[in-house]
């Protein structure tokens, strides 16, 4: 691209976290949280508040953002991989045949892992992966002193929803390392048109910021989470031993507050490094030709209404904070309501950058820079949200304020009126619905069945081109999250001697600990997967060690 014209052609810098709650911003109003970075990115562009993910896990999520297609165009419903996986042209390819540097740096959570995508390059920070030599963040971490640390993003199988604290500082901490690597990218390619996708793995779990971030917020002055004991019976059946999982069911009211300061103290040191970020970019002069870009792939239910994780149509799981600066076209300190998703990304980087759409069918989603000041040419009413396939399919339209949900599983229905009952707490179904509610209903899943035929799966419907009701029972309880880190078992005999033991590595996490004791949770889960508290002093809480 000629010097003159790579002078004038904007930047795209792509901020993204995993598992981020649309509340949790001080500039959404949260009444604990801190987060002056993000908060100045509010105030310099525009913050969506009607921003959802179009699917709430996080590979369906990614390549719903990266190719702008819907989970049947793009073959991922969940966290699966299709076979044959569809040939869609990516956001990264079209703009690096444009002229663009693209980079993705930290968790893109792409299988098989190196897959590019169209990223001229890529530096790794992945959750779990199989090699060390394919995670830029393990060998940074080996050539810095901390290659016989286990589990680097904290403990997954044990502790995987539990207070811990990172073993790793924060200088060379994970949620550091991507804003550094960002930083330094910048710096490198300041004078030619740049397409950045920086990843962070936090706040997804485990929860285990570094200090001083995870003393920030004390416990003592989080609220707990919404309606933690709502009854069972209320809930999809298909969700309703979420209370349980990974040795959350017994939690007390500290440990729940506890684990809610950490999440909130990840985000904070995500903050912390969004700041220097922003910083950078006014020093290298590239602040107003930038479009900067903050969201998450979906959200976090964090306890409320006795939920963890992901994967529900409520607001906690699937309505995330987006936050758009690009000054001259984008308003400063606009707040627009419009319902957006992260489908809108694509088309608006491909209108930014002059880049037509080449493959079929066209992006359903539409550009935010579609009028003056920013924003969608023609606002939406309604969104419609989806998940799984087959028996794990659900889906949610919200429509005005009114939200319904249908669950194929077992046929369970939910209407919620978000004016009245913003936190959804009183599913209006349940019991005898009164008529207008039951009309609305209907109404709305008609919609829903409209929109599958036209966007969905097939098999969704039955003959008659109703949603199917699978008619399953209630499944069974999850246990404990049971991932190791894989490429620990890969490294050679001298080294694996080096490495601390799963023990140490539980014991060094919890450390400073007060909310729990290892007695409190499930360590006949842990040893079954393969876990082990041998050689520390509570090897003997495990039968047979």
């Amino acid at each position: 691209m000629p010097a003159e014209q790579a002078a004038q052609t904007p930047n795209i810098l792509v901020l993204m976290v995993d598992q981020m709650r649309a509340d949790a911003l001080s500039c959404a109003g949260h009444p604990v949280i801190r987060t002056p970075a993000l908060d100045r990115l509010a105030a310099e562009g525009t913050r969506f508040a009607n921003a959802y993910t179009p699917v709430p896990v996080c590979i369906a999520a990614r390549h719903s953002f990266m190719t702008g297609q819907r989970c049947a165009r793009h073959g991922r419903h969940g966290n699966n991989v299709p076979n044959p996986e569809p040939q869609l042209p990516t956001v990264m390819e079209l703009l690096g045949l444009a002229g663009y540097t693209t980079r993705g740096i930290g968790k893109m959570h792409f299988r098989p892992v190196r897959r590019h995508f169209g990223f001229h390059r890529m530096e790794l920070m992945e959750e779990i992966p199989d090699h060390r030599e394919d995670d830029e963040y393990l060998l940074y971490l080996k050539a810095h002193g901390y290659g016989h640390k286990r589990e680097v993003h904290g403990v997954r199988n044990l502790l995987y929803h539990l207070p811990q604290v990172s073993a790793i500082p924060e200088e060379r901490h994970g949620s550091t390392w991507v804003a550094d690597r960002t930083i330094e990218f910048l710096k490198a390619h300041r004078r030619r048109p740049f397409f950045c996708w920086s990843s962070w793995i936090a706040p997804h779990p485990p929860w285990n910021p570094p200090e001083p971030w995870a003393s920030k917020y004390p416990f003592e002055t989080i609220p707990p989470p919404f309606n933690y004991d709502r009854p069972r019976e209320s809930m999809t059946p298909q969700r309703r031993y979420m209370r349980d999982y990974a040795s959350m069911g017994n939690s007390s009211p500290e440990r729940l507050k506890r684990v809610k300061a950490l999440y909130y103290g990840s985000i904070s040191l995500i903050d912390h490094g969004v700041g220097r970020i922003l910083r950078a970019l006014d020093a290298l002069g590239l602040a107003e030709r930038t479009l900067v870009a903050f969201v998450s792939d979906h959200g976090e239910m964090l306890g409320d209404h006795g939920q963890w994780q992901k994967s529900i149509p409520y607001e906690g799981s699937t309505r995330i904070p987006f936050l758009a600066r690009l000054p001259g076209r984008i308003e400063a300190g606009a707040v627009r309501e419009e319902f957006v998703s992260l489908l809108d990304l694509a088309p608006t980087f491909l209108d930014l950058a002059r880049v037509p759409y080449p493959g079929t069918p066209a992006l359903p989603g539409a550009s935010l820079l579609g009028r003056p000041g920013g924003g969608l040419a023609e606002p939406r009413s309604e969104i419609v949200l989806e998940i799984g396939h087959e028996a794990g399919r659900w889906l949610s339209l919200r429509r005005g304020n009114w939200k319904y949900n249908y669950y194929l599983r077992d046929g369970w229905e939910e209407l919620y009126d978000l004016a009245a009952d913003p936190r959804e707490a009183a599913n209006l179904l349940l019991g005898e619905a009164r008529p207008a509610e039951r009309r609305r209903a209907d109404e709305m899943k008609a919609a829903l069945e409209a929109w599958e035929r036209k966007h969905g799966f097939a098999d969704s419907l039955d003959a008659a081109g109703r949603l199917k009701n699978y008619n399953l029972p209630e499944p069974q309880p999850a246990r404990a999250n049971s991932q190791f880190p894989r490429w620990v078992d890969k490294l050679p005999p001298e080294e694996l001697a080096q490495m601390e033991s799963k023990g140490e590595t539980v014991l060094n996490a919890i450390r400073h600990e007060t909310t729990f004791t290892l007695r409190d949770i499930d360590l006949e889960s842990f040893k079954q997967a393969g876990g082990s508290l041998e050689g520390t002093e509570y090897e003997g809480l495990i039968e047979g060690q």
